[in-house]
């Protein structure tokens, strides 16, 4: 919702709003210049004939919405408001179950290395992105391209309408939207059908056949990978402590080397997936090439801090097994001969349970894993009970894996302090609130 306020008030808008309860984000508005509170207040609504954008978490009975309406106010959920933007402008969406926010950023670096200004909506920071303390998560630019997230949750990518789209990849993740492998794929199917007349779809070797079924006649298909075949590719790979270059490959067209400033395997495809947009708009793409290697990362994607006492710790956001294994893979790349510890906190319960010989394969692979307690969203009751950390602690420790419980998130400073040797390199994954244990866990380092 920061990012939409951004937005917004960069193409000109008049941007005022609330959140539940004050913070650094409600801060950072009001520094540059939107109107914003904590708490309801209905008081506050001025104006008429405007626009209520709420997200899925506020209901329609908001006393502050029903100000609004009476006011005259075209109430629109979060994802109905970016749809109505994607009409307007040249958008390029990004989907995928992973990888979305860094290739997001990256297609917006690239954009703006070869000239050109989009606006953007980016679900992560980005400092490089903005002035020093300042939100990097949306932007309203002044030209006609739009680069944006394509979430698949409660399908709210259905309510895009991009010129450009990407699948970057497909793993079952949302169960509590698509209990079935079929749902899932026709839901990105669906994503896929509402690409423009004329417009392209950039796709990975990987993604199933069937998500290619809605596209229509006049859609172009391009397919990103490592395929000998494939439409955009990297050839002539280096692999330097887990930063990688290559040659990138459009459409037969030989670019100039990249050198990627972010480290892992998996940011040289999302990489690729960033030059095949800027290429889609006809951007010079030596200078997107450029761009994009020069870009640092997103916060909370193996973002690189060190402790009071010069101990190494790697904050990434990774809470799905397919996720952690490329941060894993990425670590023992980057810190060769390191012993690696990972503080992992589950998110969700049902994604735990159903996942759970998944992510106790992927964290069996770490020296130790210390387990938080899992992050609780949108579940029943019934769900809640179904499993719980220890269920993945002894997982993990029937594969062969050394595993601890963690507690609270509140005590992860202290475990890591009683588990942790002096060398090791402590790796805290998760989408929920364990970031807020990593200052507690570099005083420990």
């Amino acid at each position: 919702m920061s990012g939409l306020a951004r937005l917004l008030r960069g193409v000109g808008g008049e941007v005022s709003g609330s959140d539940s309860a004050a913070g650094p984000v409600l801060q950072q508005l009001v520094e540059e210049g939107c109107e914003v509170w904590s708490s309801g207040r209905p008081d506050r609504i001025a104006g008429a004939d405007g626009y209520v954008i709420r997200s899925a978490a506020v209901p329609a009975s908001d006393p502050e919405v029903q100000e609004c309406v009476r006011r005259g106010f075209t109430s629109l959920l979060y994802a109905e408001a970016v749809g109505r933007l994607s009409e307007g402008r040249r958008t390029l969406a990004i989907g995928g179950t992973h990888g979305k926010t860094t290739t997001t950023a990256l297609t917006v670096a690239g954009l703006r290395a070869a000239g050109l200004d989009p606006s953007h909506l980016i679900g992560g920071d980005v400092p490089e992105f903005s002035a020093p303390g300042k939100g990097g998560n949306g932007h309203g630019g002044q030209n006609s391209e739009f680069v944006v997230e394509a979430c698949e949750f409660n399908r709210s990518f259905h309510s895009l309408r991009p010129f450009g789209a990407a699948i970057l990849n497909l793993d079952h993740d949302h169960f509590d939207c698509y209990p079935s492998a079929d749902e899932l794929i026709d839901a990105f199917a669906g994503y896929l059908g509402r690409v423009r007349p004329g417009g392209t779809a950039l796709v990975d070797e990987s993604v199933p056949r069937g998500v290619l079924n809605s596209l229509r006649n006049d859609v172009t298909i391009l397919t990103v990978g490592s395929g000998l075949f494939a439409d955009i590719r990297a050839i002539e790979v280096a692999d330097d402590l887990g930063r990688f270059s290559f040659v990138p490959v459009v459409e037969g067209e030989r670019l100039p080397r990249v050198q990627m400033s972010m480290s892992g395997r998996h940011n040289l495809q999302n990489a690729l997936f960033a030059l095949g947009l800027a290429h889609i708009v006809g951007a010079d793409l030596a200078a997107a090439g450029a761009g994009i290697a020069a870009f640092g990362g997103v916060s909370r994607r193996f973002e690189l801090h060190e402790g009071r006492n010069g101990g190494q710790l790697v904050s990434d956001y990774a809470h799905h097994p397919v996720e952690i294994r490329a941060v894993l893979q990425t670590a023992r790349r980057q810190f060769p001969g390191q012993r690696v510890v990972v503080a992992f906190q589950p998110h969700q319960f049902q994604r735990t349970r159903y996942l759970l010989p998944e992510f106790a394969d992927a964290l069996s692979q770490a020296d130790l894993t210390l387990v938080v307690d899992i992050y609780g969203a949108r579940e029943t009751d019934a769900e809640r009970s179904s499993v719980s950390a220890r269920d993945l602690v002894d997982a993990v420790r029937e594969r062969g894996g050394r595993c601890e419980s963690a507690g609270a998130v509140a005590e992860l400073p202290e475990c890591v302090a009683k588990f942790r040797r002096a060398d090791d390199l402590i790796l805290v994954l998760g989408a929920g609130d364990i970031d807020l244990a990593i200052g507690g866990v570099l005083d420990v380092l």
